[in-house]
């Protein structure tokens, strides 16, 4: 099998195992809008304007895309979800808001366009990491879903979310870089979540493709209680 087929399936598996998500009763009607309207609507955000604008992303062909990317929407994106994060989330408007902006994330990253265009700059992944500054689960659990597929899709991926991990832990004062994934492991009672964490747990420790790179990243978590964790959650 040649690189450029690996990685075509590669990329098929991750958008199969990312999927669309369920559709939104409540969303703006975009499915003819070109990208310049949908980057005007991503000034005014809105739980309406980001469920319309997931739609527009989902159904959306390769060129546009690349023209959404160029007039910076994965930034505008971006930049809100910083803005949602770090509030405590106390209201419900504020946590459907956060929720259906990383959607739009998600739905970014499923394209092929968008992965490679995320891939090519440091600071989105790094951006991406901070909405793990939440209290939203459903929110982080998106975040560590994304970042687990980075991880699995190619070894500059792995790279990018271990980065991210590592900005992660500088910003918000952790003392190691999986010290969020395992902190949540250990506090968190939902199921669905913990099934994330620990499935980004494996995504981190299997992507290299050298053994005593594994090693050293299962050493980490290991020093950081996780086997204690799993004993608990059997």
């Amino acid at each position: 099998m040649s690189v450029k087929e690996g990685a075509q399936r590669k990329w098929a598996a991750l958008k199969e195992k990312l999927g669309p998500q369920d559709a939104d009763p409540t969303e703006a009607n975009l499915e003819s809008a070109d990208p310049e309207l949908c980057i005007r609507l991503l000034q005014m955000p809105s739980v309406v304007n980001y469920s319309g604008l997931r739609k527009r992303l989902e159904g959306s062909d390769g060129s546009w895309m690349v023209q959404f990317l160029e007039q910076s929407g994965l930034d505008l994106l971006l930049e809100a979800l910083a803005r949602l994060s770090g509030r405590g989330v106390a209201r419900i408007a504020d946590a459907l808001l956060q929720l259906t902006c990383i959607s739009c994330v998600r739905a970014v990253m499923n394209s092929q366009q968008g992965l490679e265009y995320i891939l090519s700059n440091q600071a989105y992944v790094r951006q991406l990491s901070l909405a793990l500054d939440t209290s939203n689960v459903m929110v982080k659990k998106q975040v560590f879903e994304l970042l687990a597929a980075l991880c699995i899709y190619s070894p500059e991926g792995h790279a990018l979310a271990l980065d991210a991990l590592d900005h992660y832990k500088t910003v918000c004062s952790q003392q190691y870089r999986f010290s969020v994934i395992v902190n949540e492991l250990s506090d968190s009672s939902n199921v669905p979540y913990v099934v994330t964490l620990l499935s980004t747990v494996n995504a981190i420790i299997l992507g290299p493709e050298d053994l005593r790179a594994r090693t050293q990243l299962r050493s980490e978590f290991i020093g950081l209680q996780l086997l204690d964790i799993l004993t608990r959650l059997r």
